[in-house]
């Protein structure tokens, strides 16, 4: 079977190298004709951990190429996984219509039976009322000619592979039983996982719907810290370590606590940001108000999550005993084991410092590239944290990499201004002793650092 993927961005790059790994050949698309030659040359243009592996493994089955007619006239299944930005109100179609536009004109000619399938995450009603009128339009061909398909992504970036490889499920939106055949063939390396069978905007409804109630549950945990952070000996985790053993949240069975991995989104922190849930939450909120469903719980959400970064900010300037004049980002990945910096938390804050005329240092130890295409010499780049803290009145540590727990306490102060203070965004250094440091701030732990009431049992 032959797979043409319309967009080499995380989406489109994970999926079309992870189906070539299962024997599919597989046409990488796209315009921009540096990313097609690292493809080709076996370099993947995005951080992604084993992504680089699989391209080089499979690189056989893969053909990159900027010639988007050849390739889709080649293909059984037409993948489009564009950008869809969001333009303020809405998302833009732009990239999803000229995909549709081209795919359409490439299929006049052919005589085989195509799907074209969207994997770009598209508010719902797009495959059916934008790509499908283009695609047959331009075509000039029948449904019974070409299928559509909403195929939504379930990937998390830094686990993107991974998820590719071991679905938890596949939601597969037709419009036709044929349509069904081809896409399960498509799919026939993931035997054992559970697909759905449903209508495209049924899908592309699962696909806001999932994301949405991840950022829900991030921004309650959120709102609840905030709670915490205002009494003197309450601390947010210890709240919800309570709450989620309610066996309708973590049931028991056969004598054992399941914990679902779900409760790990309820936890304090940043907030929510990469790539999709800032941008779908936004979406669907639109979406929402344009059908006239007056509902404020989106919209809540997105208030929540703006507030809770200017809050962890804002506790780094309380915090420091007089005016900082210079900050230390650590982290400008919006997470672990990406590169991605899109709504990243460690931007955002680098950004509050930046209006306030402050010197900013920033590191990263995969998005610093990233980061300064995108900012220049607005903000001082560091390879090493500890060079980054150098001299530092307030540090944030706004990423959960690994190697910052390899650096001891001591290793900050000696390098930190003499009253620093560290913003613990993600509480990484919450198991270490509160006396060691002069003063470290948690996000939704007691106000006072290290006056936490002892517990005590009879």
């Amino acid at each position: 079977m032959n797979l043409a993927v319309f967009g080499t961005g995380y989406v489109g790059l994970v999926s079309g190298v992870c189906l070539a790994n299962t024997g599919k050949k597989v046409y990488c698309i796209d315009i921009n004709e540096e990313k097609i030659q690292k493809i080709r040359d076996g370099i993947s243009p995005i951080y992604e951990p084993g992504l680089e592996d699989l391209l080089k493994k499979n690189k056989d089955n893969i053909t990159p190429t900027t010639d988007a007619a050849s390739a889709i006239k080649e293909a059984d299944v037409v993948m489009i996984a564009v950008g869809t930005p969001f333009d303020g109100q809405h998302i833009d179609l732009s990239y999803i219509k000229q995909a549709a536009k081209e795919i359409g004109q490439a299929l006049r000619d052919t005589g085989r039976y195509v799907v074209v399938t969207v994997k770009s995450t598209v508010v719902p009603g797009t495959t059916m009322d934008v790509v499908r009128p283009i695609v047959l339009e331009e075509s000039g061909k029948s449904e019974d000619e070409i299928g559509f398909c909403m195929n939504p992504e379930f990937l998390r970036e830094g686990n993107a592979v991974e998820d590719f490889k071991e679905p938890d499920r596949i939601v597969l939106g037709v419009t036709s039983k044929k349509a069904e055949e081809t896409m399960r063939s498509l799919y026939d390396g993931f035997p054992n996982t559970d697909i759905m069978i449903t209508n495209p905007t049924t899908a592309e409804m699962v696909k806001y719907t999932a994301n949405t109630l991840l950022a829900l549950n991030i921004s309650y945990a959120n709102e609840i810290a905030r709670i915490c952070e205002t009494l003197e000996d309450v601390d947010s985790e210890d709240v919800f370590a309570g709450v989620i053993k309610d066996k309708r949240i973590s049931p028991i069975e056969n004598g054992k606590r399941i914990t679902p991995k779900l409760t790990t989104y309820l936890r304090a922190g940043c907030g929510f940001g990469g790539s999709c849930f800032p941008k779908d939450v936004k979406a669907l909120a639109s979406f929402a108000r344009d059908r006239k469903v007056d509902g404020k719980l989106l919209d809540g959400l997105l208030h929540i999550n703006k507030s809770q970064m200017e809050h962890i900010f804002e506790l780094g300037m309380e915090k420091y005993e007089g005016q900082p004049k210079k900050i230390a980002i650590l982290g400008t990945a919006f997470k672990p084991d990406t590169d991605d910096i899109r709504e990243s938390p460690g931007i955002r804050l680098a950004e509050y410092a930046l209006e306030r005329g402050m010197e900013v240092h920033v590191q990263d130890y995969k998005a610093l590239e990233n980061t300064r295409d995108e900012y220049g010499d607005k903000l001082q780049y560091h390879e090493d944290p500890l060079d980054a803290a150098k001299g530092a009145d307030v540090v944030y540590v706004a990423t959960i990499w690994d190697d910052y727990l390899k650096i001891s306490d001591e290793a900050f102060e000696s390098v930190m201004s003499e009253n620093a203070v560290m913003v613990d965004c993600r509480s990484l250094y919450k198991s270490r002793a509160e006396q060691s440091w002069r003063v470290r701030v948690g996000v939704g732990q007691p106000s006072e650092t290290g006056k936490k009431q002892e517990v005590y049992a009879d």
